[in-house]
């Protein structure tokens, strides 16, 4: 989901929430448990145990439950969305870092329309975002760290998310075998539209109308269906469901879903125990990678 480019977003700028939406951090609330959905594919020689992530998280939820630690323990090969090591990160921040700002002399408002200028105004009151940093940023960026603001993402950290809550426990029982399903820059890239800044505009303008529009609602429901392991709820909330293009939505659900489901059929031919971890958007509704793999024919078991 976008929160793990947003994640980076942070990293590099050293934008916490408080510089975001001009708070301050509350107190840590007491422990909450969660049941996040999982699945099982069985194939030839190998299984596959699939765990929907939501990228960051409050720091109070408790997701390990036993049958997810039990499936994690028995795991001999963890897989991601992206290589996780720190050499990869380090190569995604500086990714991110050449293609974050505008360039020099250029402010992001002269891009926009007068109509533009005055939903500009009234999200960055809506969301008290500082525009300080906001007027430097492409508007790729721009489009995530708004919603971020509008959603709530302050209260959420990616250092609690679940990839790199499993990435520091499989390598804290020594496992050496990681894989990742694509590369950083390839998610960057449909962001980043292949540098057509008219086309990240167009899509920042979506955004803009959709917080407006929407008040600036909190991302709660979708963190509580994530919760519950609701997944008709996932599939309805996702923010990739809203304030986007259909033809971005395709590309960033269900073309990554299908690029995605031969790498995971060969894992079943191998003798491996896979643990996978992906966004939970991916694994939900009828182009969600069970879904697809139970259509070709795949035995899998999971909500």
């Amino acid at each position: 989901m976008r929160r793990t480019i947003l994640g980076i977003c942070a990293g590099f700028l050293l934008l916490s929430g408080e510089a975001l939406a001009g708070g301050k951090p509350g107190p840590v609330p007491h422990a909450k448990a969660a049941t996040p959905a999982m699945w099982t594919i069985h194939g030839a020689q190998g299984t596959v145990y699939m765990l929907g992530s939501i990228h960051a998280l409050p720091k109070n939820i408790k997701w390990q439950t036993p049958q997810l630690m039990t499936a994690l323990n028995q795991a001999d090969t963890f897989v991601f969305e992206v290589p996780m090591n720190a050499e990869s990160r380090a190569k995604a921040v500086e990714y991110f870092r050449q293609n974050a700002l505008l360039p020099r002399g250029l402010a992001l408002p002269s891009m926009f329309d007068s109509e533009m200028r005055s939903d500009f105004r009234q999200v960055v009151m809506l969301t008290h975002a500082d525009p300080s940093f906001v007027v430097y940023m492409r508007p790729w960026l721009a489009a995530l760290v708004l919603e971020g603001a509008a959603t709530g993402t302050d209260a959420l950290y990616p250092a609690e998310g679940v990839d790199n809550k499993v990435y520091g426990m499989a390598k804290g029982r020594g496992v050496t075998q990681f894989r990742a399903l694509e590369r950083d820059e390839d998610q960057f890239r449909l962001f980043i539209k292949d540098g057509h800044e008219a086309d990240e505009v167009a899509d920042l303008r979506l955004v803009f109308k959709d917080i407006l529009s929407n008040h600036g609602a909190d991302g709660k429901p979708l963190l509580d269906a994530w919760v519950h392991g609701d997944t008709k709820a996932i599939a309805r909330l996702v923010p990739e469901n809203k304030a986007t293009t259909a033809e971005f939505r395709k590309a960033w659900i269900e073309d990554r879903n299908r690029k995605w489901v031969p790498q995971i059929e060969a894992m079943l031919n191998e003798k491996h125990t896979f643990f996978v971890t992906v966004g939970a958007a991916h694994l939900v509704g009828k182009t969600g990678v069970p879904n697809l793999l139970r259509a070709a024919g795949y035995r899998v078991e999971g909500r």
